[in-house]
């Protein structure tokens, strides 16, 4: 009897964590841990602005316009988890582990190994560009941009919009950017989302905070036909998930005692 209440617990655990990570296993998933040719990257390899990536029947290429002329004129790169600050090219600085490109305590599964960041880590990039083709139209989308920091005058923030064309279809800014609070992103995604548009043909997100330096763009989990940002958003805590473990825990051990 101990055993099997053991095992529904255990079972109970695992349905909880695989519910939370199971967008990383989503076929209409760019989550950069292979390479458009579904190689297996390597840490600062270079992601082409021709790179097509695959998601369903999506054609999905990454590319910087670092000079505000509209056109995309530089490569992104993948970056690996971890690998200390591997001479200021790493990817994001949180306050966990060795701090660079290290998720919050139970938000690793979610990061990965790999996630795409800008050539010139720490400088500012200008707009990233997210380029579709498709023969179908695409209403829907969804990415994650993670480590959204600051403090007191040197804040992060970004403004993300979905076009058709030279058409704005919709937009919408990230959080405001801070290192402290229950609502902090310090080594956590915030999700954008976007559903029900008439055909996206293009995704720009840019910085709006006010650094001027040691400002990251540390992109992942890119749906390009699917709008998961709420329950991105929504992943609880890992102290939730443990008090919420607990409790069932405690419910069946009073089950047995009766």
């Amino acid at each position: 009897m101990k055993l099997s209440t053991s095992i529904k617990v255990v079972n109970i655990s695992f349905i909880l964590f695989a519910l939370i990570f199971s967008l990383r296993t989503s076929a209409g998933l760019i989550n950069f841990e292979t390479t458009a040719s579904g190689a297996p990257p390597t840490d600062n390899g270079i992601i082409n602005v021709g790179d097509a990536f695959m998601a369903d029947d999506v054609s999905v290429s990454f590319g910087f316009d670092t000079t505000g002329d509209g056109n995309v004129d530089c490569h992104g790169v993948f970056e690996e988890i971890g690998g200390g600050r591997e001479n200021r090219n790493s990817g994001f600085m949180s306050s966990y582990g060795d701090k660079y490109d290290r998720a919050a305590t139970g938000f690793a599964p979610l990061l990965g190994r790999f996630f795409l960041r800008q050539e010139d880590a720490y400088e500012p990039f200008g707009t990233f560009h997210i380029t579709y083709d498709a023969e179908n139209p695409v209403t829907s989308a969804s990415g994650e941009i993670w480590d959204i920091d600051g403090h007191n005058n040197n804040t992060e923030r970004f403004f993300v919009e979905a076009f058709n064309g030279t058409e704005s279809l919709a937009s919408m800014f990230s959080p405001l950017g801070s290192n402290h609070g229950r609502n902090s992103l310090d080594g956590k995604p915030w999700a954008f989302g976007f559903h029900d548009l008439s055909d996206i043909t293009r995704i720009e997100i840019t910085f709006t905070g006010s650094k001027d330096s040691g400002i990251g763009l540390a992109f992942n989990n890119f749906s390009p036909i699917e709008d998961v940002s709420e329950q991105i958003n929504s992943v609880p805590e890992p102290s939730t998930l443990a008090i919420f473990l607990l409790g069932i825990m405690g419910v069946a051990s009073r089950r047995l005692k009766a």
